[in-house]
């Protein structure tokens, strides 16, 4: 995240906060010890767990990895907002919606046919289309999408390591373009606990063009690991 974001925010960042004022207070409170606009967030597992609410890493191209908290959960999306008030928008994981960025996505369609909502029953024909809109012009983009499954890759978080299925997507653009485009495919990963299925961590670009996001769910993660663990966190 960048000082430039809070210039950004628009209205509808206000909307989603509006009527929870005090519980976002004191996520702010917590995010404030957490964030640093020059180094990354490393909280130990204790401050993980103690936190009032669920704690996303989130480092967006090469900036400094920053906390993001769980605002709320709303007719099947999680809202994740930073410190400096950037919104994230997520559907079983996907990020379908932003607000706060240079490039807002506004818009996703068909997300129940995410093949992430199911990774395991994902197989080589597995395929997802959809539609998507960016703030800057672009609008009604098909983007098409197929997977590919990993078993048994490991990851390891405060000292210790969690085995997890990776799910390699590979995206491509499948319209015209209002502009020339000189790269029409890039690739997007999500990697699920093998225990519990739990979706830990992703690496989502929004578009070919577009900075990444890499995404650790560190509160899931202290929830998987014994509690005796007292180390700080790998990521």
């Amino acid at each position: 995240m960048k000082t430039a974001i809070k210039q950004l925010i628009g209205g509808s960042i206000l909307l989603a906060l509006t009527g929870c004022a005090g519980t976002y207070h004191s996520y702010l409170d917590t995010l404030k010890l957490a964030f640093s606009s020059n180094d990354d967030v490393n909280l130990s597992l204790q401050q993980v767990k103690a936190a009032p609410s669920d704690l996303l890493y989130v480092r967006h191209g090469e900036r400094a990895v920053a906390a993001m908290a769980l605002l709320r959960l709303e007719a099947g999306q999680h809202k994740w907002v930073s410190a400096d008030n950037a919104l994230l928008i997520m559907e079983q994981g996907r990020v379908v919606r932003t607000a706060g960025f240079e490039n807002d996505l506004l818009y996703v369609s068909n997300t129940q046919s995410d093949q992430i909502r199911d990774y395991k029953a994902i197989n080589p024909a597995s395929e997802w289309l959809r539609l998507a809109d960016w703030q800057n012009g672009e609008y009604g983009y098909l983007i098409k999408s197929h997977f590919t499954v990993q078993a048994n890759q490991s990851l390891s978080f405060f000292g210790q390591s969690i085995n997890t299925t990776l799910i390699t997507e590979q995206l491509s653009y499948d319209s015209d373009s209002n502009f020339i485009r000189f790269d029409n495919s890039w690739h997007n990963s999500f990697w699920f606990d093998s225990a519990s299925g739990t979706l830990i961590k992703s690496v989502q670009q929004l578009s070919p063009v577009a900075e990444p996001f890499e995404m650790t769910y560190i509160s899931r993660i202290a929830r998987l690991l014994p509690a005796v663990t007292t180390g700080a966190s790998d990521e």
